[in-house]
């Protein structure tokens, strides 16, 4: 056993034929590890219930698709998107879950809605971004009271 040159350690082996397999010491011994047990801490937290029902239904009816980009994100567990509130739930914006404040969104383009890097027009052009919001205009009515409240709140364009 040896320090590499990255400070880790290396265990070195020579390979040698056993005459008598009899009088092998097999143990091995390792120092005690450096290190620590990572700190833990106990929390009580009060968090919005939302409904996920809500969240899946308008997931699925883009079929995991953004609305932004459209871009549907493949993993191991299946396709992948987010639900995102376009009028923030918690305080102190204190939006409603409900499906007109909803979007189904790939992960960056939920963080760039969230961190005003992009917003949404009264007809739906996306502002920040080139193009339009996609929308099924038949089963999915985008509110005009939030995309005006996310870009009077978060639009770093105004």
């Amino acid at each position: 056993m040896e320090k590499g040159k990255s400070g880790f350690t290396i265990w070195r082996y020579r390979l040698e034929q056993i005459q008598d397999p009899e009088a092998v010491n097999d143990e091995v011994s390792e120092p005690e590890s450096t290190y620590l047990a990572t700190p833990r801490a106990v929390q009580i937290i009060q968090r919005i219930v939302r409904d996920t029902a809500l969240s899946r239904y308008v997931k699925t009816l883009y079929k995991y698709t953004c609305q932004v980009c459209q871009v549907r994100l493949i993993t191991n567990a299946g396709f992948y998107a987010e639900a995102a509130h376009i009028q923030p739930l918690g305080n102190p914006h204190n939006g409603p879950d409900n499906l007109g404040n909803l979007l189904c969104l790939c992960p960056n383009h939920h963080a760039q809605l969230d961190l005003g890097g992009y917003s949404i027009s009264d007809d739906l052009q996306l502002l920040g971004l080139d193009g339009r919001l996609m929308v099924d205009a038949r089963r999915h009515r985008i509110a005009t009271e939030f995309v005006r409240y996310h870009r009077e709140h978060f639009y770093l364009n105004r």
